[in-house]
């Protein structure tokens, strides 16, 4: 389901034809719209349309453009907005620095009033942030606001804003200014995890391209989907899912997504092995608490069973086409080599290719080579090095073994490479990885291929 987790469907750019432009996003996929607040009336706005139509929820509060205007009377009517049932947020509010239309002392005062009033409503929080960075953030961690959350609503800032709104615990929000020539958001948007982003349109502003100039509206959330999919080389299914589930569970504080032990994910099925792990890299997301990917929980509880993995990865595989099975996970699938090699035999009749991703650890975790049995199963084996040398592959690595660990994995690469399976290692662009050394390294092995992969941020306060 598509969210547009911001619009303004009470201003007078729909008065004609509101109905219509509903119709259009249902038939378009959005199933739910998140109509935010800004001055007193739009209040009252809100609240019917929430009424009118099933997929509205509204969120309350002042925008800093009406900060002038907080007074008791209208906290009183922001706090008992909250007294509704679909008013699931507190927002927009912020600062804005840019058109400065209060002033900015005030804009300060009113945005720790309504941070205040949303943690006393436990509301996740919806900022407006124009020219005003350091301050918004500096005045969000003051008042506690990561006590609730929220999201940074039409986020325009690079990698380094975008680390710190993930240390505040807040989601990004992502509209149509990531389709613009020349925008500076794809990089970010490429980086970030994919548990830390919402879609967004702000309708009527802010349209994406090829509607630049015109109204904008709840359908074309789509636009700004498909652009960023492109961007993190997933599907549009897999943006639209991560969003809908990144939102959900912060608006609507839904836990209720089971463990995954098969997902589906750019036309491939992964199967989540198994979370131990011989190496604890300093940018490995498993120890966080909260480990969500593209809107699956991979927080096994235990490993699954053989059974389990092939039962999971076979539903998987006759609910649609996919390309190939691959045995991951946020740990070392090797250290569960017998059970990995069982389900992998039993998989094969689905007549897909399989693949391993490991850390190549496989022979020194089992005491022998493992690479012959791997290779009567496996089609290919993806090799993650991340390290050109044993000095930076324990730096980075942090391998249990130690220095030796990093002979371990180029000997493993160099039989799996001799192998028939295909082999490919990968490297992270990771700060401290030299990509040209290892590079350098690998070509050395006959066809063993090289690949580097895309590093994202790690949300500090998981």
């Amino acid at each position: 389901m598509l969210v547009d987790s911001h619009v303004h469907l009470n201003m007078h750019q729909f008065a004609d034809d509101l109905d219509g432009v509903v119709s259009r996003a249902r038939a378009t996929g959005v199933g739910e719209m998140l109509q935010v607040c800004y001055d007193a009336r739009s209040i009252d706005d809100t609240i019917a349309l929430t009424g009118r139509y099933p997929e509205v929820y509204g969120a309350a509060g002042i925008h800093p453009h009406d900060a002038t205007c907080w007074n008791d009377g209208l906290e009183k009517k922001v706090r008992a907005a909250f007294g509704a049932q679909k008013i699931i947020a507190a927002g927009e509010m912020g600062l804005d620095y840019y058109r400065d239309l209060s002033p900015r002392k005030t804009q300060r005062d009113v945005f720790r009033r309504q941070i205040g009033i949303a943690r006393s409503f436990k509301k996740p929080i919806i900022v407006h942030s124009r020219e005003a960075f350091p301050d918004v953030v500096a005045i969000l961690r003051e008042e506690g606001a990561s006590e609730v959350g929220g999201i940074f609503h039409a986020f325009a800032g690079g990698v380094d804003e975008a680390m710190r709104v993930l240390e505040l615990g807040f989601l990004i929000g992502i509209g149509g200014t990531l389709t613009y020539r020349n925008s500076k958001l794809p990089e970010m948007a490429a980086r970030l995890p994919s548990s830390a982003f919402v879609l967004e349109t702000d309708c009527p502003y802010l349209p994406p391209d090829p509607y630049r100039g015109k109204r904008n509206e709840p359908a074309y959330v789509a636009i700004v989907r498909d652009r960023l999919a492109a961007i993190r080389g997933v599907e549009p299914a897999d943006i639209e899912r991560a969003a809908e589930v990144n939102y959900r569970r912060l608006l609507h504080r839904d836990g209720r997504v089971p463990p995954s032990v098969a997902y589906a994910l750019k036309g491939n099925i992964y199967i989540n092995v198994t979370r131990a792990c011989t190496n604890d890299c300093t940018f490995c997301l498993r120890s966080r608490r909260d480990n969500f990917f593209y809107g699956y929980n991979l927080n096994l509880a235990a490993d699954p069973t053989v059974s389990e993995m092939i039962d999971a990865a076979t539903a998987l595989a006759k609910a649609g086409r996919c390309k190939e099975i691959v045995f991951c996970g946020y740990g070392e699938p090797t250290c569960r080599v017998a059970d990995v090699l069982k389900a992998a035999e039993a998989l094969r009749k689905l007549a897909l290719p399989l693949r391993l991703d490991t850390n190549g650890h496989g022979t020194m975790i089992n005491k022998r080579d493992v690479v012959p049995e791997l290779a009567r199963v496996f089609d290919g084996v993806s090799i993650s090095l991340n390290a050109h040398d044993r000095q930076s592959y324990v730096r980075l690595c942090r391998p249990d073994a130690g220095a030796k660990a990093f002979d371990a994995v180029m000997d493993f690469i160099k039989r799996a490479a001799a192998s028939r399976m295909e082999c490919t290692v990968t490297v992270l662009d990771y700060p401290g990885v030299n990509i040209e050394a290892s590079r350098a390294l690998i070509a050395e092995i006959p066809r063993a291929r090289f690949r580097v992969r895309r590093y994202h941020l790690t949300r500090r306060d998981e």
